[in-house]
């Protein structure tokens, strides 16, 4: 049987979709939120990036952890975790009590747990799915990703004219709750194949230093996570996107919803494009022309002042981005080796951490040096960093899956 068909995968994806719709909402309405309340771009990207910090830090002992232990149960138990920190930060906001400290507070909150189980959870789409089905499976994951991202806010944006009604609030933990719901039901059925009495052979080192190490002297791996790092230069034009919206385009919360939408649009379809044609995009050179296209798009966009060219633009960027995305997740899914699939995971997740780094960056960038040169160099860097890197490596240029 399909194991895409079964249970087991439909509880994950369920669980993760649902856990990214939240983070969906939780970027549109604390961004605009915080925007409306301190007018900064700079305290959008800090505030937005407080889970990331935490995520870097904590996700190396998460992939530690997803190769000791159990990865449903940590799995389970972050998503819990998750659901109490959003309906507190829903709780807070729409009492108007100290609403800004006490987002900084649960954010902290939220990146633990995220930290604590993103290396399970990508791992599990691998043990569910198995290595035949693993680009669908995580293309899938993508895809519904991306859906929720184009519908999330253009939802909100239908039903909720102003944000100012903060029971809108309360849409993130809702779904964190589901979210939950579906991790319990796939920690009931979900027989993993090693318990946590199996994980622990004799001679098999699993430190977060070994897990370091080993990717390292793997030239593939170490230089999928140089490439990771350039997210960060995705990140630095996400705070500048609501204060485009409104003072560049002139469309309002709205209009950031819809851009928000777009670049999800384009996204989903890509998902779409990357298991229809794996040949073409899982290679080295599709990340490197992945890349090319997406900060094309993005400059393009950094000088328009029309709605609909912008909505294009980003929709194209979407497209390409996901695929850059996925493509070098899954091959960091498999080429470790069994016992340093988690931690390797875990170091992908630790190195995307940038984007916080991006957050605060393109905040203060935005403010300092505008918005037109801060986008400008967030197309130009990741295009330099890709073509050094293809040059460079002959065993990277050789690359597929």
């Amino acid at each position: 049987m399909n194991p895409l068909l079964g249970k087991n995968f439909i509880f994950l994806i369920t669980a993760n979709c649902l856990a990214f719709c939240g983070w969906v909402f939780r970027n549109y309405l604390i961004n605009w939120y915080v925007l409306e309340k301190t007018n900064s771009t700079l305290m959008v990207g800090l505030i937005a990036a407080i889970p990331t910090f935490f995520v870097l830090f904590i996700s190396p002992f998460g992939g530690q952890l997803a190769d000791k232990f159990s990865r449903k149960k940590i799995f389970l138990i972050a998503r819990i975790i998750s659901f109490i920190f959003f309906f507190l930060v829903a709780l807070f906001v729409h009492m108007n009590f100290y609403p800004i400290l006490f987002i900084v507070l649960c954010f902290s909150g939220i990146g633990i747990a995220a930290g604590l189980e993103v290396s399970a959870s990508r791992t599990l789409i691998l043990d569910i799915a198995g290595f035949k089905y693993l680009t669908w499976g995580n293309s899938i994951t993508e895809f519904l990703n991306s859906f929720l991202s184009t519908i999330g806010p253009l939802a909100i944006a239908v039903f909720f004219t102003s944000i100012s009604n903060t029971e809108v609030f309360f849409s993130m933990p809702a779904v964190h709750l589901i979210s939950a719901m579906a991790a319990l039901m796939l920690f009931i059925y979900f027989k993993e194949a090693k318990n946590e009495d199996d994980n622990k052979e004799d001679g098999i080192d699993k430190s977060i230093k070994d897990g370091i190490i080993y990717s390292y002297k793997s030239v593939n791996i170490r230089i999928l996570l140089i490439l990771t790092f350039t997210i960060l230069f995705w990140a630095l034009s996400q705070p500048l996107i609501p204060k485009i919206a409104r003072d560049v385009l002139g469309s309002g919360s709205s209009g950031y919803a819809i851009l928000l939408s777009s670049e999800a649009l384009g996204a989903m379809i890509g998902s779409i494009a990357l298991p229809l044609f794996p040949k073409i995009f899982r290679n080295s050179k599709s990340i490197v022309v992945c890349i090319l296209i997406y900060s094309i798009a993005l400059f393009f966009f950094s000088l328009s002042t029309s709605i609909f060219l912008s909505v294009f633009l980003l929709a194209v960027g979407g497209f390409f981005h996901v695929i850059w995305f996925t493509v070098i997740l899954i091959l960091l899914q498999t080429l470790p080796d069994t016992n340093h699939k988690g931690r390797v995971v875990g170091l992908f997740f630790t190195v995307i951490q940038a984007y916080g780094l991006g957050f605060i960056l393109g905040g203060l960038l935005g403010e300092s040096i505008g918005i037109v040169p801060t986008i400008i160099t967030a197309s130009i860097v990741p295009i330099i960093v890709h073509f050094i890197c293809y040059g460079v490596s002959k065993e990277f240029r050789v690359l597929k899956s």
